[in-house]
């Protein structure tokens, strides 16, 4: 029975026929928080055809209908929506085009919602002052379109940096809008450009700032987070040189075995990159696979093979796309200096490093 699922309002009555007709029963759907239905039944639904009921955001007369699917149920018709229904909100059940039924979907409270912030990277406390991104880590989806509202820049006197961040629209999320990306302005950060020129870059060396996320944050679902969020660092020198996968360091394990590869990049290199670039390969066979797992601040990163080690040479291949915490790559840096361009060498689409696996 769909009841079993749902959790029961009772929505305010307006008769179509205007009879004083008693309270009508709606129900909602729920699936894993999310409120994905509307059950009708009783007098609501008695004697009605399914072609002549709408559903809308309630408020407003003139909103348009919902987009979704009303179909029959055991306790009378049920209405799927395209998307599911927002916590917060009274959506009305209109019956040729009058209102004759409403019900609010309750809104989670922060404990309810259980929204967090997991972790923001880069996770260390020193940054460079053209430091490029920030990552923030949330524990549940949460609603898009926000982050100029929630997030903010402090610098050291407790004043908000204004416009250190890229207003980009639509924002940057993965799929499931767990992980937001948040770009400084780069603008003002490459110093041959106009805003960099008038306003000053976001950060400045030597100065303190604090990367600020409200409480009041909403979750895509309903709730808020639980708590303020606060990252504080330091801007230390700009960082204007490509990462250089020949001086990075490799603890390599020995054959036969199931121990891990240590990649040591002797810096913190961009968080969400470290984890799409690499894959090691015997020369002129397929890819070895195993588990990646980034090491502490960013700064390493270990390989544990699915079979053992075989002895002999091995290949590690990098994206030259990975980048620095300032976005410079492999191949290039993030600013060039138009005056004095850095001469680099032939730019690949893959770096490679070669090591050998022994007894």
């Amino acid at each position: 029975m769909l009841l079993a699922s749902s959790l029961i309002f009772f929505g305010s009555w307006l008769s179509y026929s205007c009879s004083g007709s008693p309270p009508t029963e709606i129900s909602i759907l729920w699936e894993e928080e999310k409120a994905v239905g509307l059950i009708l039944s009783g007098d609501l639904a008695e004697n009605r055809e399914m072609a002549d009921f709408t559903f809308h955001l309630g408020g407003a007369e003139s909103s348009p209908a919902i987009l979704g699917e009303l179909s029959l149920a055991d306790e009378g018709y049920l209405f799927t929506p395209l998307i599911p229904f927002t916590r917060g909100q009274r959506y009305e059940v209109r019956y040729q085009g009058l209102t004759i039924g409403s019900v609010v979907v309750p809104s989670l409270s922060a404990e309810e919602a259980g929204l967090e912030v997991l972790a923001i990277y880069p996770s260390l406390g020193q940054l460079p002052e053209n430091q490029l991104k920030f990552y923030i880590q949330f524990s549940k989806p949460m609603r898009e379109g926000q982050s100029g509202a929630w997030a903010t820049l402090l610098d050291s006197k407790g004043d908000t940096v204004k416009g250190a961040f890229l207003d980009l629209q639509p924002e940057l999320w993965n799929e499931d809008q767990t992980l937001l990306t948040l770009w400084l302005d780069p603008g003002r950060i490459k110093r041959d450009l106009i805003p960099n020129q008038k306003i000053g870059a976001p950060l400045q060396e030597g100065q303190s700032y604090q990367l600020v996320l409200s409480e009041a944050w909403p979750g895509k679902n309903g709730g808020n987070l639980l708590r303020r969020h606060v990252k504080d660092f330091v801007a230390n020198a700009r960082d204007s040189t490509s990462p250089k996968p020949d001086t990075w360091n490799l603890d390599i394990p020995k054959a036969e075995t199931l121990g891990s590869l240590t990649i040591d990049f002797r810096e913190a290199l961009d968080y969400s990159l470290l984890q799409e670039v690499f894959a090691i390969k015997r020369p002129e066979e397929a890819l070895i696979p195993g588990n990646w797992t980034l090491g502490p601040e960013e700064k390493s990163i270990r390989f544990t093979p699915e079979k053992p080690w075989q002895k002999g040479v091995h290949l590690l291949e990098i994206e030259s796309r990975l980048e620095d915490l300032a976005g410079n790559n492999l191949n290039r840096p993030f600013e060039t200096d138009l005056l004095n361009p850095v001469r680099t060498e032939k730019e690949t689409e893959l770096k490679q490093l070669h090591f050998e696996i022994k007894d």
